[in-house]
């Protein structure tokens, strides 16, 4: 009876901090969850969740009136589709998907860990392994039933390994970075979890004889439907079902050996996937990863599964080393070599499987590709620990002290730290915002991201993405240029860097060639690089009597102040355009910055843009004297600004120092009035 009062009370616990580490799961995983923009991939899941339901099926995108076949199969683009007309399209709503599958894995490993290191037998368990639990308010006695002491099952560690497995889980970096991101790795996860656990409850000790047992058949039944969902989310998954057999053998080979070849199921119904891989792959010859060697693998993943990847390597790789022996030490102490040899399998022969795949056309990219197996290394950890806990106390917890260190550094930069965030797309759109005019055009140097161009600046200007696909012609991508050169005054130009839409930067060159660069300005990124870059036809230079408020006022650095053009009148709330006319008496070495600004009758600035003039890459340092440029500033006026009259002002400066080139200017007055709905 002590020992039944002994689980009873494990399991209370089990129950309680369970529910914690879920809590906190979720609390991880949705915390700034919506707080980086989407990148590139994750605008395909937006394309695909947002097209009609046969598309989506489909797995087909349309680029440039062009049709392609994307990479990765339709279950989870379905179940988004679903979920998108009530929750939305933002970045925490197509996130949260992810969300819910990766807090959902989280019970699952501590089940799949309570089912392979069950409570350790004792001799009143020997004598009568079916005797019920006390009964007790809330307690689900079948589910906490103990398990016969199984040569196949047992491992001696008791109830702890899955309240460790379980915390490993909700703390891993890993997961919650792919907790928020709006693609299918999470949702492959739950899946292949779920399949390995319904093998684990299909083939228990006392479910062996599945026909017998309306249980086991059930869980027979989650197990096809799982691994069958698993399939058709990642193509990836194939590579567990080897690791299926290898599992059902260890549990009935002796008994129900037959039983091997259930993995058979979902392998043929991976056959309706096939035209689809060929189609993808046919569309990528060429474009896919380089090969890469096994030791590489083997040690991506381990840094992946300890510390995620919002880490350098190379500094924290340590952790890796105290993380890699916990592992060995639990599959040391898990006594069973039956046992053993499935859990080195579940983590080991996906792998292999994937490497030896490679040499026939590389295919291993990043860990990602690898999520479904994660579970054996940290229910390996979790072994790990509870056997340090139960032979040197001392070393067990500061063990996990070192996996939750790392785990905390590496979310501290998963939160926090850009150089380890998703590309800044919301930038770029908020300067294009900024800084567009009307009668502006943009050229997009990769058609692949027209969906991402499309959810951050849909409506903000006209645009084009070049080069054309369909003829992969560089006189059709001149004349797009020349079009848009001979039409537009400005053309913006926002390249994001798709190795396989533009290799040569062709589009830039041809920019380049036809008209004048005036400004660039580089945005942060971390898986490609983004710019946003401002052309015109021709450099803007006047003549003296185009100028509509002549001046002549000289400032240091040979620079002169012709005059300017303004409107009398600016509404709140909108921009303006002010040109100011300058002019260098004598060549400069170095780039000029101006400041102009609206003030009110007591000195204060209500209105402020500073800016190289023209911009950049065309600054004081390329004009050529005693020729009069042309800089049409931009002057927004906010919203809510008093109406009144105003004084405009303007002075120069050193861009690299701040040090003004001679005094402030008033160049004259400016009524402000209201905008409209104030």
């Amino acid at each position: 009876m002590k020992n039944l009062q002994w689980q009873v009370s494990w399991a209370r616990f089990d129950r309680a901090a369970l529910l914690l580490i879920v809590l906190l799961a979720f609390a991880l995983r949705a915390y700034r969850l919506g707080a980086q923009a989407i990148w590139w991939d994750e605008s395909l899941s937006v394309y695909r969740a947002t097209r009609d339901l046969g598309a989506v099926l489909a797995n087909t995108i349309l680029i440039q009136n062009v049709v392609t076949t994307d990479t990765l199969p339709a279950l989870y683009f379905v179940l988004l589709h679903f979920l998108v007309p009530f929750f939305g399209t933002s970045e925490f709503a197509l996130r949260f998907f992810s969300l819910a599958a990766n807090v959902a894995t989280i019970p699952l490993l501590y089940v799949l860990a309570r089912r392979l290191t069950p409570l350790p037998c004792s001799p009143g368990l020997r004598a009568s392994t079916h005797t019920p639990l006390p009964q007790s308010p809330g307690l689900d006695t079948t589910t906490h039933t103990p398990l016969p002491c199984s040569p196949i099952l047992r491992t001696g560690e008791g109830p702890g390994v899955g309240v460790i497995a379980a915390l490993l889980g909700a703390l891993s970096p890993f997961y919650v970075w792919y907790a928020q991101e709006a693609r299918p790795y999470a949702l492959v996860l739950f899946w292949s979890t779920l399949a390995v656990y319904a093998l684990a409850r299909a083939f228990a000790p006392k479910t062996r004889r599945v026909f017998r047992n309306p249980s086991g058949l059930r869980w027979i039944m989650v197990y096809l439907l799982s691994a069958i969902a698993a399939l058709y989310t990642h193509y990836y998954a194939i590579f567990l079902l080897p690791f299926h057999v290898v599992l059902i053998a260890v549990l009935v080979w002796r008994k129900q050996r037959a039983w091997i070849m259930l993995p058979a199921l979902p392998l043929a119904s991976a056959m309706l996937l096939i035209p689809i891989i060929r189609s993808s792959m046919a569309g990528n010859v060429g474009a896919g990863p380089d090969f890469v060697p096994l030791d590489i693998i083997l040690r991506d993943l381990l840094n992946s599964f300890t510390v995620g990847i919002t880490v350098d390597m190379a500094q924290i790789f340590w952790i890796d080393l105290v993380m890699l022996a916990l592992f060995l030490i639990g599959i040391i102490r898990i006594t069973n070599y039956e046992l053993r040899i499935g859990l080195l399998t579940y983590l080991f022969l996906p792998v292999l499987a994937v490497f030896a795949a490679s040499y026939f056309r590389p295919i291993y990219q990043n860990s990602r590709y690898l999520i479904a197996i994660s579970p054996a290394f940290y229910l390996g950890v979790a072994v790990g620990i509870v056997a340090l806990a139960r032979r040197w106390r001392a070393l067990a917890v500061p063990a996990l002290v070192v996996f939750i260190a790392g785990a905390a550094i590496s979310l501290n930069n998963l939160y926090f730290d850009p150089r380890y965030g998703k590309d800044d797309h919301r930038a770029w759109a908020e300067a294009l915002r900024e800084r567009v005019r009307p009668g502006d055009f943009l050229i997009l140097d990769s058609p692949h991201t027209e969906e991402l161009f499309q959810y951050y600046a849909r409506d903000v200007v006209s645009w084009q993405s070049l080069p054309i696909l369909d003829t992969n012609s560089p006189s059709a991508d001149l004349a797009a240029i020349r079009d848009a050169y001979r039409q537009n005054a400005r053309i913006w130009f926002l390249e994001m860097a798709v190795a396989f839409d533009d290799p040569d930067a062709r589009i830039a060159k041809l920019l380049n060639e036809n008209g004048v660069l005036l400004d660039r300005v580089n945005f942060r990124a971390t898986s490609t690089e983004i710019a946003l870059s401002l052309f015109v036809p021709t450099l803007p230079v006047a003549q003296a009597g185009q100028i509509a408020h002549p001046l002549e006022i000289a400032f240091a650095g040979n620079l002169r102040l012709c005059g300017y053009s303004a409107p009398r009148t600016l509404q709140a709330g909108r921009r303006s355009i002010v040109e100011l006319f300058w002019l260098l008496d004598e060549p400069v070495g170095e780039d000029y910055a101006v400041s102009l600004r609206l003030v009110n009758a007591a000195g204060d600035a209500v209105a402020q843009w500073d800016s190289v003039p023209l911009g950049n890459r065309a600054g004081s340092s390329t004009w050529r004297a005693k020729t009069i440029v042309v800089d049409a500033h931009d002057l927004p006026i906010a919203a809510g600004t008093p109406p009144g009259t105003y004084h405009l002002q303007v002075v120069p400066y050193h861009a690299a120092t701040g040090n003004a080139l001679g005094d402030v200017v008033t160049l004259g007055e400016i009524l402000v009035v209201n905008g409209e709905g104030q």
